[in-house]
């Protein structure tokens, strides 16, 4: 991995694998990132590692925090529960949810865009603006005008509707 965006689609990808097996155990996890690293056998230069290093603790965040990810996910989308989410996009706002909440050295906006460009290759045509959207939800409950807050996932933070 030269890019802390292909740590990110590794990580989507491995997070596609827990959805679709449901199976979200370290066991899993282990299986997607030792496959992939022996495929792309360059995995050997130090920044590689370091990406490799980094998309494992994205699935690995996102799987111990699943519930209250999904929770505050499905809170912020306005007419779409998880489930009704395609597969892609649903994992994708899940590892920037997690980016956002449990990760603030990196800025949100960074993490917004790279989900948004993410979207673009592996989505569909309105994965996107649909990404955006639910990101920007997120991020307006969770964050001050340009100053990160702490978010206490735990803590129902997104306010649904009396008709959703």
């Amino acid at each position: 991995m030269k890019s802390r965006r292909r740590a990110r689609e590794a990580a989507l990808q491995a997070l596609y694998q827990c959805d679709t097996l449901q199976d979200w155990s370290e066991a899993a996890v282990d299986l997607y990132f030792t496959a992939f690293q022996s495929e792309h056998s360059a995995v050997q230069h130090p920044a590689d590692m370091e990406n490799c290093t980094f998309a494992r603790e994205l699935v690995m965040g996102v799987a111990s925090h699943l519930a209250e990810i999904d929770d505050q996910i499905a809170g912020a989308s306005t007419r779409w529960s998880i489930n009704r989410m395609c597969r892609v996009d649903r994992n994708l706002l899940r590892l920037a949810a997690y980016e956002i909440a449990y990760l603030p050295q990196i800025p949100v906006s960074v993490t917004i865009n790279e989900a948004i460009e993410i979207a673009k290759r592996y989505g569909t045509d309105d994965s996107p603006m649909f990404i955006n959207g639910v990101l920007d939800n997120l991020a307006t409950l969770w964050c001050a005008p340009g100053k990160r807050t702490s978010i206490p996932l735990h803590t129902n933070n997104v306010k649904k509707s009396a008709a959703g």
